[in-house]
């Protein structure tokens, strides 16, 4: 029997005694052997023998150690690998980064700037877009009152920080108002920048018609017992409309007076259009330099006018080219001013041009005893005192 055979039956507890003993004397030999051979290779590896072995212990330690080595290397190469993939995918990062804020600055900002009004365009060499613009519309629409500056500060992207310094001619005084323009629309302005006329502080300027004093007596009693240096100025209506031949007249007549406002009829009688329109009858105020001899809008500024012109025209086209002015410069009124459309001064245009340029009243401003004789003048209905003061030097 073969010793195969012999361990199948050991292994299935079919052995008999002797059969036993013979298989396990056997796997002891074994164990033995087994022993002895892992006790071997362990003296081969780590050099537990002879120098000879020892000096193949080295060369495989050498063998171990450079490729350690070369593991680190690769280590370090993978590290390297990863750390400039991470340092590109940063810098990369980056350079998308400003370039969206540089496109954003330098591309989308001035489109947008472009896309809506624009405040800071020049208009000559010492006006701006904004300038010019609040400069026709406060003398169109503000009696008394005429702009002295303005000033921008771009925040990008169509938005700006606007400031407007007005100048009240009879009070002598100076206001700053500040504003935010933000894509086209005026999203901010301080309270009292608008200084539109009352609607009955003329008796037949805006219908319905009416008066706040029809019978101006009590008022012209009150102007004989003011102080002899006292200034008034005053809204005075007409008891019809008159052209800018008698306008110019009325005013040579009485050089003494400033005629701050001329008010000009812009629609029918029995049609309510605001906000009223007029005009500063001596281009005081900012000099537009560069509307001086326009062909585009004739007369729009008055500054510097040879006195021996005929007034009467150049009242007349000063009127039609301030209007002119604000229906080309839509921009500026659909910045959302309160009452004012681009309807209106089209309308207006059309008006004066088929009726002519005619006045239902006007602001004047002068000492007590030259607004009394101009209320004699057989064109004049009433008069309304708009304020008073002690003297030119007061305030």
């Amino acid at each position: 029997m073969s010793f195969k055979d012999l361990y199948e039956k050991y292994i299935n507890n079919q052995a008999s005694e002797e059969e036993i003993k013979i298989v396990e004397e056997e796997i002891e030999k074994n164990e033995i052997i087994s022993e002895y051979l892992c006790n071997k290779i362990d003296d081969d590896l780590f050099n537990l023998g002879n120098s000879k072995d020892g000096e193949d212990f080295g060369e495989k330690q050498q063998i171990n150690s450079n490729k350690k080595c070369e593991e680190d290397v690769l280590l370090k190469n993978i590290n390297r690998k990863i750390r400039n993939k991470f340092l590109k995918t940063i810098l990369a990062s980056v350079v998308i980064v400003i370039g969206i804020l540089a496109s954003a600055k330098y591309i989308i900002s001035p489109r947008m700037d472009a896309k809506y009004y624009n405040p800071s365009i020049k208009k000559g060499d010492f006006t701006t877009q904004f300038l010019t613009d609040i400069s026709v519309f406060t003398e169109l629409h503000f009696p008394g009152i005429i702009t002295n500056y303005t000033d921008d500060e771009s925040l990008g992207y169509g938005k700006y920080n606007v400031k407007i310094g007005q100048n009240d001619i009879f009070k002598n005084t100076n206001t700053t108002y500040d504003g935010v323009i933000n894509k086209g629309s005026l999203e901010y302005i301080e309270n009292d920048f608008y200084k539109y006329p009352s609607m009955n502080v003329f008796k037949y300027g805006v219908y319905p018609f009416s008066c706040g004093f029809d019978d101006d007596t009590g008022q012209l009693e009150e102007l004989k017992k003011l102080p002899s240096t006292s200034q008034v100025s005053a809204y005075i209506s007409f008891k019809k409309d008159i052209d800018m031949k008698e306008i110019a007249k009325m005013i040579e007549e009485n050089k003494d007076l400033y005629f701050s406002w001329v008010g000009i009829r812009t629609c029918d009688k029995n049609i309510q259009q605001l906000p009223q329109m007029g005009f500063e009858s001596s281009g005081t105020g900012v000099i537009l330099e560069s509307f001086k001899n326009s062909k585009d809008y004739p007369y729009l500024e008055l500054g510097g006018i040879d006195e021996d012109r005929n007034r009467a025209d150049i009242y007349e086209t000063h009127f039609k080219s301030l209007v002119k002015y604000m229906i080309d410069n839509k921009a500026f009124i659909e910045l959302n001013h309160p009452n004012s459309y681009i309807s209106s001064y089209e309308n207006t245009l059309k008006y004066v041009e088929e009726n002519g340029v005619k006045s239902y009243g006007v602001l004047v401003n002068g000492s007590k005893d030259s607004i009394l004789k101009l209320r004699k003048n057989k064109f004049v209905y009433n008069l309304i005192i708009d304020d008073v003061k002690v003297s030119s030097y007061s305030h």
